[in-house]
């Protein structure tokens, strides 16, 4: 009797550890899957980084928790906006950290705090948790987005084939997937599946059904922008008494024809 009363209680005890271990294992910390910009070359007045988590990290992870370090190992202060009050998305999983706006202005000069927190010429790495990412700064970008420099690579009547837009620059890659729409001739707005390529630098929409022959409109949402905050017609950091034309969208004309011969654009 005595030995059947302690088995179940080893039972039991073996039954409460594992529940433990599995409970444990359901609560580690939120890994980083993601971050936009991707590593390489940033422009020096980059706005924004969207760190992406691999499950909701809200009350787990806040801004105060990145680092910015120099290629000497120098954690630049103060290089991101600290609201109080973290920009997650509505699930939780993508955190958004701003660079210090006041910091990045044209002409801005000075040390310490009141200092650029990107150079140009110089590297920098971004530190979550154990995860680094790192960067090289190129010049600022200070010009307003055209659409006109865009390249479209058009899919074929019939089919479902992706409409591929690349661009002239790293775009906010959030934004693209809400700035951008297909409307036909009839002023239809079609839907389809966005894809954007890791780099920003190409966006791909291939529609629920196939391509019909005829006229077609990308149109371009006024709140699309660079990695550097500049708008259609609109650059971020423009001289005072020279403005830019106001930002108001813009539309892209393209047409899909019968079957031709389509030259690999590659994939988003």
């Amino acid at each position: 009797m005595i030995a059947v009363l302690i088995a179940s209680m080893v039972l039991a005890s073996t039954a409460s550890v594992q529940h433990v271990v599995s409970v444990a294992s359901t609560t580690s910390a939120p890994q980083v899957v993601a971050i936009s910009p991707t590593e390489g070359a940033i422009p020096a007045n980059t706005l924004r980084l969207y760190v992406t988590f691999d499950r909701p990290a809200r009350g787990m992870v806040a801004t105060r928790d990145l680092r910015l370090v120099d290629a000497e190992g120098r954690t630049v202060d103060g290089a991101f906006m600290d609201f109080g009050q973290d920009l997650w998305s509505p699930d939780g999983r993508r955190l958004t950290v701003l660079f210090d706006p006041g910091r990045v202005k044209q002409d801005v000069e000075g040390d310490g705090d009141s200092a650029a927190p990107l150079r140009p010429g110089l590297s920098y790495t971004v530190e979550v948790g154990r995860k680094h990412f790192h960067y090289r700064v190129t010049p600022a970008l200070r010009t307003p987005v055209n659409p006109q420099t865009w390249g479209l690579a058009l899919p074929n009547a019939g089919s479902r084939e992706a409409l591929k837009i690349t661009f002239d620059r790293e775009m906010d890659a959030a934004l693209l997937r809400d700035q951008l729409g297909i409307v036909d001739d009839q002023g239809g707005f079609q839907s389809g599946r966005v894809t954007v390529s890791a780099s920003g630098r190409a966006w791909c929409w291939r529609p629920n059904h196939g391509w019909l022959p005829g006229a077609y409109r990308l149109v371009v949402g006024s709140s699309l922008e660079d990695v550097s905050g500049n708008r259609v017609g609109e650059a971020l950091d423009h001289d005072v008494g020279k403005p830019d034309a106001l930002s108001q969208g813009s539309v892209l004309l393209f047409k899909v024809g019968p079957r031709v011969v389509r030259q690999d654009a590659g994939a988003c």
